[in-house]
């Protein structure tokens, strides 16, 4: 009861903070309002080429029963880690595209059922991860960055171990 109030007024609440601090201030709130708005706008557009061919090169990935591939190749450690095959797509899919790995996860849904012990390992797996490549593909690609560093590697060790506490977290608490 107490939290469907409090979600009802947040953003009202942050709204009406930020227009009296924006007064307090004296500043235009509305003609920032619209710089920032065209300033958002320049972004998405330079970022648009990246955001094509990370999702060509998804749907590309997916038709091409790459997917497939891959859960065959990862099945062992799956396996030996104690991770539900079932998860292998989603794993994969996830740092890759948020809106894939949602397709992934529906139709685990579909193959094993709502609230059983693998489907709420991948609804904790898609809810503690991130879009890597695509994030990547957005922040590098609108800064012009060609040089990652470490950047993917670290990424995909964090992926890795969200992936392993979603799971064993899941076991720990759900069985």
């Amino acid at each position: 009861m107490m939290l469907d109030y409090f979600s009802n007024i947040a953003i009202p609440v942050i709204i009406l903070f930020i227009v009296i601090y924006g007064k307090k201030q004296k500043i235009d709130i509305y003609e920032s309002f619209i710089n920032g708005a065209i300033e958002g706008l320049k972004t998405a557009w330079n970022i648009l080429p990246y955001i094509i061919g990370i999702f060509l090169a998804i749907g590309i990935f997916k038709s091409g029963r790459g997917i497939e591939v891959l859960e065959y190749i990862f099945s062992p450690v799956a396996q030996l880690l104690n991770i539900p095959k079932e998860l292998i797509g989603l794993i994969i899919v996830k740092p890759l595209s948020g809106s894939g790995a949602l397709g992934v996860y529906a139709e685990l849904i579909q193959r094993v059922g709502i609230d059983s012990l693998t489907e709420q390992m991948g609804s904790t797996m898609v809810g503690a991860s991130e879009t890597i490549f695509y994030t990547m593909a957005i922040y590098y690609g609108s800064l012009k960055i060609k040089d990652t560093g470490y950047t993917l590697f670290c990424a995909l060790l964090c992926h890795i171990a969200g992936v392993l506490a979603s799971v064993y977290i899941c076991y720990f608490f759900l069985t």
